[in-house]
């Protein structure tokens, strides 16, 4: 398990695989500056992908991928949080890969609000004890008050 999951860091901290540096991701971070550049030379043809030669249906195609894999969290955390992850001292592995997931997925509108049930109480918790911005998306879909509740209550045991 620790090869691997060296194996995995190494691939991970490998910036020609996965650019972190702003400078060249290719996503806009505020795309309500970007201009309309783009979409004029498309002619009109301006869904999600069209300059690179996907199919119209990306978006939505795109948004099933992003349910499924949000319930394979969902099973993960609902059926296996305990053994294995506890159990190996993984949950902080498990947690930041959620929330990272949780927070692009709503900033791309790839889920929406009702899609997140399954894990709202982690998402309200994690709202009320600042893992997520006040001025992001999980954070305005959170019932703050309910996870400042669960909060009190891992404070009283």
């Amino acid at each position: 398990m620790t090869l691997m999951q060296r194996w995995m860091s190494g691939k991970i901290d490998d910036p020609a695989l996965f650019p972190t540096d702003p400078d060249t991701v290719g996503f806009a971070l505020h795309p309500e500056y970007t201009s309309n550049a783009l979409q004029q030379q498309q002619g009109g043809e301006d869904w999600l992908g069209a300059r690179s030669g996907f199919p119209k249906q990306l978006g939505s195609t795109c948004q099933l991928i992003f349910r499924q894999i949000f319930r394979v969290y969902a099973h993960l955390y609902w059926d296996h949080f305990v053994e294995p992850f506890y159990h190996l001292n993984l949950e902080k592995q498990l947690n930041s890969c959620f929330s990272h997931f949780i927070l692009t997925a709503t900033t791309l509108d790839m889920l929406q609000p009702a899609e997140l049930e399954p894990m709202q109480y982690l998402i309200d918790l994690w709202a009320a004890d600042g893992t997520f911005p006040p001025e992001s998306r999980p954070y305005a879909y959170a019932n703050v008050e309910r996870g400042r509740y669960i909060q009190s209550l891992g404070t009283s045991a």
